[in-house]
């Protein structure tokens, strides 16, 4: 499985750039949507589909700001 870094933001969240935070947030999307893709059950499939939806809103979110 693939291994993610931690976020640098959750060390120090006041002095993180946005664009880190955005990415940070893109990338735990794709690992939503990765996780998904193997899941077999349907309710769990969904759970991981809709935390993949918040990441990207907040990921666009962050960068409309």
């Amino acid at each position: 499985m693939l291994q993610y870094p931690p976020a640098s933001f959750l060390r120090d969240p006041i002095t993180v750039p946005r664009e880190e935070r955005i990415e940070h947030y893109r990338v735990q999307a794709a690992r939503y949507k990765q996780l998904a893709e193997r899941e077999g059950r349907l309710l769990v499939r969904e759970g991981l589909l809709d935390l993949a939806l918040q990441c990207d809103a907040m990921a666009e979110g962050l960068a409309e700001a």
